[in-house]
This record gives structure tokens, sequence and C-alpha cells, in this order.
């Protein structure tokens, strides 16, 4: 009897290492979502471009850019999704801003395998700041940046390494990555702790990463420009809680703004009261 418990256990955690690996391959290997809007489909004319990462890779892009502007803002996507994404999120923002958009790294039309969730994509924007600082139309603008989910948490670890940054939207962003994690797992009852524990184990020892040391909370306190946080008091995927954690941490002058809807609900984006509050924010700042 003694052993057949013994085996059960044993053939228990075989299976749940298996199908954490299985979901951590897909996790860090996320699909390419093919490019579905260009800025031309709305009526923008773009350049489109390509950037260079410090480690190598070539991700690509577009520049939208505005005479009448006196900042750009980088637009970083949510995972996993591409530019075409975010084009008519944020499109209201032109043309009193230009914009930059582009893919990170595996995604989208970009190089690169493996999604790091923020521990290298940090170089991604970097890649996007040196782009326009040696651009001729854009070297002399102001740089804000718009992020969501995802693209939210990697503005804030990019913010607080990169002093060019001088403004910053997060909107949906998580505070912390295995929290995030175990949430992902939270319909599997108390198996989600032992879900998430491997996985991160996984991430550790398996893949070489260790990604729980990529919490935006970890980085926010050093983030020294103004920061606006959008977040959803019921998101259903990354909850209301992240964002308080967050703002708790962050350095004045800072602001919360709470909508409503799921995690993916980025209709609210083109309500005249989210449009307001993230034009207002970026022209009293940037």
């Amino acid at each position: 009897m003694k052993k057949m418990w013994i085996r059960i256990l044993i053939d228990f955690f075989i299976i749940v290492f298996l199908l954490s690996l299985i979901i951590g391959v897909r996790a860090v290997m996320p699909p390419r979502l093919s490019i579905f809007l260009t800025p031309k489909d709305i009526g923008l004319s773009y350049e489109n471009i390509t950037l260079k990462t410090e480690d190598g890779k070539k991700l690509k892009g577009w520049l939208i850019y505005s005479e009448k502007s006196n900042g750009i803002i980088i637009c970083l996507h949510g995972y996993p999704a591409n530019k075409s994404d975010i084009l008519p999120v944020v499109e209201f923002l032109y043309p009193e801003f230009s914009l930059l958009l582009f893919d990170f790294r595996a995604h989208g039309e970009s190089e690169g395998k493996i999604c790091y969730f923020g521990l290298k994509e940090f170089l991604d924007v970097k890649s996007a700041i040196d782009f326009i600082k040696s651009n001729e139309k854009t070297k002399n603008l102001k740089i804000g940046i718009w992020g969501y989910s995802f693209g939210a948490a990697v503005g804030i670890i990019a913010s607080s390494k990169y002093k060019e940054i001088k403004c910053l939207i997060t909107d949906s962003a998580f505070a912390n990555f295995p929290d995030m994690v175990k949430n992902y797992y939270k319909n599997l009852g108390p198996l989600k702790y032992i879900f998430s524990s491997s996985s991160i184990f996984l991430g550790k020892y398996v893949f070489r990463n260790d990604f729980r040391l990529n919490s935006p909370e970890n980085f926010i306190s050093n983030v020294n420009c103004p920061i606006l946080i959008i977040h959803s008091r019921n998101d259903d995927f990354v909850p209301f809680s992240h964002a308080k954690k967050l703002y708790k941490k962050a350095n004045q002058p800072k602001e919360i703004y709470v909508v409503e809807g799921p995690h993916t609900g980025l209709d609210r984006a083109y309500t005249d009261q989210y449009r307001k509050k993230v034009k207002d924010f970026l022209k009293k700042y940037l």
C-alpha cells in the first residue's frame, strides 16, 4: 500500500513537471501573430524602420512622424501580440505627438525566438531610444512611453534605466512576476502553488533565466520621470492589487487612473475620457 502511494506521488510530480515544461516552452516561445493593420490602413504616413539591439537582435518597427510634435511616444505592445494590435489604440496621439511602434523580440516581424518577460526586452526599448536620438527628424524630440500589459511592465524597467525617457504611461502592468504566474494558474486551486513554483524552477534551471528578477515593483522606485498608472478595478488577469503596489512604490509626480473592464478590454482606450486623461498627462509632463 505504501509503495503504491509513493508511486502515485512520483507519477504526480512527473506529470506536473512535464506539464510545466510544456507550458513553459510555449510561454517563452509565443506564437507569432501576423501584422493585420498598418498605419497606411488608417490614413497615416509612416516609415518602416529596423532597430538594432545591443545584443544583436533586429526589430521591425514603424515611425509615424508629425511635424507638429514636440515629443515622441514609444508604444509598447502586450504579450503575445505585435505592433499592429496597439496601433488603433494609440493613433489618437497623432499629430500632437510622433509615434514609434515596434515588435518586441520573438514577436511579430522581429528577430528572436525567446521571450524574456522583461529580462532583456528593456534592451529593445533602448534600441528605439537610440534610433530616435540618431534620426535627424526626431533627435530633438522629448521621449515618452505608453505601454500595455507586458509592454507596460517593460516600460517600467526601461524607464528605471534610461534617463532619456521623460514620461511614462502604463496600462495594466503586472507588479510581481511570481504572483502573475500564480494568477495564471488560479483555476487549478491549491495546485497553482505547485505549478507556479515548478514554472519558476524551470525558468531558472532549464531556460537559464530567473524570471523573479523582472518584477516591475523592484524597479519602479528608480523611475524618476512622471508616471501615470492605468488599471482596471476588475482586471481578470492582472489583479488591481498590482497597480496599488506599483503606485505605492512609485516616486512623485505620479497619478493613478482607475478604469473598468477585463484585462483585454482595451476598448476603454477609445473613450473620450481615456484619451483626454492620457493626452493631458503627456502635455503636462512632455
